[in-house]
């Protein structure tokens, strides 16, 4: 007697995956539907998770696009946040956050203008809080650069082969007047909270599917030819706002947007996935990706990620040197130290623990 899970391949069955040598050999990305070429312009967005895919990509010879350089009356001592990802909107956590600043940036709604003075007498944009370090010298510059930033990523948008977006949270605080979301707490970074103004939203699967179909329309009215690829960062919440534990928030926020992306690559020939989530987390890993606090993914946990993405998506390049690319600051550091301290630095969420 015969069943139709009889003579699968060797990744459909638990035992013979578990049992991989590496990421690579287990082919998390067997169901995939689209390769990628050399020379395909790749436009990463998303959580802190996604800089680390943006930066290791380029160092594996792939092509990343910056759209948003440094104008050459900018002095170069200054820490202004190019470079991170293809434009300058810093980490985008949520669904919401990205449907949004596409509309801006696409002229599907008003520019959002939310900007605080810092205690150093530098303007900060709400929206952006840690993207750009240094700060505006006034309210004027920063506005002409939020102007600046959206014309970069309308360019990014029409130019880009695949958009990379890695889902992070569900969690995130709205402005209850002006009807649009910030990737992180007012107060937490600049600003000042007011309870009168801001409000806690925790998404449902409906709306992260709802946001992402916008999402998906609006790139498609100004590039047919884009595909999208999701992921789920693996990071856990720094903190929830759920009356209940860190780690059962955690828990629902990736099991929210692990069965919206499914959903939406179910619909959608150009959509599709890529299981950075499940090489992480997955039983088969023993927990040897995690770096020390068991939030953040370590230097192994990136290179099995992005080993197993050049095997099954890049083949191209996936023989290819990696080129150093750690920050000049940390250069000559202990790997694991430096690692680490680029964890910590990119994470806006590591804000609201103050421990």
């Amino acid at each position: 007697m015969t069943t139709p899970y009889d003579g699968l391949p060797r990744e459909r069955y638990w035992k013979a995956s578990a049992a991989g040598a590496d990421a690579a050999a287990v082919a998390f990305d067997s169901g995939r539907k689209f390769v990628f070429a050399k020379d395909t312009r790749f436009a990463p967005a998303g959580s802190c998770f996604a800089q680390h895919f943006a930066r290791e990509l380029a160092a594996r010879g792939g092509h990343v696009l910056a759209v948003e350089a440094r104008h050459p009356l900018e002095p170069p001592d200054r820490d202004l946040g190019y470079g991170a990802f293809p434009a300058r909107f810093g980490n985008i956590y949520t669904a919401r956050h990205l449907r949004e600043l596409l509309e801006q940036a696409l002229g599907e709604r008003d520019p959002v203008r939310d900007f605080v003075l810092r205690e150093d007498g530098r303007w900060v944009d709400q929206l952006r809080p840690r993207a750009v370090p240094a700060g505006f010298a006034s309210r004027a510059h920063a506005l002409a650069d939020r102007d600046y930033h959206l014309t970069a990523v309308r360019r990014l948008v029409e130019s880009m082969d695949v958009f990379v977006f890695t889902l992070g949270l569900t969690e995130t605080w709205e402005n209850v007047p002006g009807g649009y979301a910030y990737p992180i707490v007012p107060g937490a970074v600049a600003g000042t909270f007011d309870p009168a103004l801001h409000r806690f939203t925790n998404a449902r699967a409906a709306d992260v599917v709802a946001d992402l179909e916008r999402v998906i329309a609006l790139v498609a009215a100004r590039n047919t030819g884009a595909r999208i690829l999701l992921t789920v960062s693996p990071v856990g919440l720094a903190a929830t706002a759920e009356p209940r534990s860190v780690m059962v928030s955690t828990a629902a926020s990736k099991a929210v947007l692990r069965a919206a992306a499914d959903e939406l690559v179910s619909h959608h020939a150009h959509v599709d996935y890529f299981p950075s989530f499940e090489i992480i987390t997955g039983a088969w890993a023993r927990g040897r990706f995690w770096a020390e606090g068991l939030r953040e993914v370590s230097a192994a946990g990136v290179e099995a990620v992005m080993a197993a993405f050049m095997a099954s998506r890049l083949s191209d390049l996936a023989g290819a040197p990696r080129a150093a690319s750690a920050p000049p600051s940390l250069a000559g550091a202990d790997p694991a130290a430096a690692f680490a301290a680029a964890l910590d630095a990119e994470c806006d969420e590591r804000f609201l623990d103050r421990s």
